[in-house]
């Protein structure tokens, strides 16, 4: 069963994912806005980050987590483009999505009885 995968993120991948959620905010797209805002650069979607802890449950729990799958997660810190996203999900159903050393979200997933 899948344990762990990873995205390796880009200002495109960003782009992309707005033109799909419709999400217009500046922070994601404008490198000099979000450097006038104090971050390194844009900010990646935090919807998009956790379908990225939603596509692990599915790959974890099959077809159950379309009808009883339950996701629940908090965003801790920002993921920027040229990112590489590893989301964890251990056996009490616990994730953990990290940058490097950085905690980039945390939370649950599971199947609802």
């Amino acid at each position: 069963m899948a344990r762990e995968l990873k995205h390796h993120v880009t200002q495109e991948t960003f782009d992309r994912y707005g033109r799909i959620n419709g999400d217009n905010d500046i922070i994601h797209y404008d490198h000099g806005y979000a450097l006038k805002r104090g971050f390194p650069g844009t900010l990646g979607h935090g919807l998009m980050v956790m379908g990225y802890a939603a596509e692990l449950a599915t790959r974890e729990y099959g077809d159950a987590w379309y009808r009883r799958g339950r996701l629940h997660v908090k965003w801790t810190d920002p993921v920027f483009p040229d990112d590489e996203v590893a989301m964890s999900l251990d056996d009490s159903g616990e994730l953990q999505g990290t940058v490097g050393s950085r905690t980039v979200l945390v939370g649950e997933a599971s199947l609802s009885k």
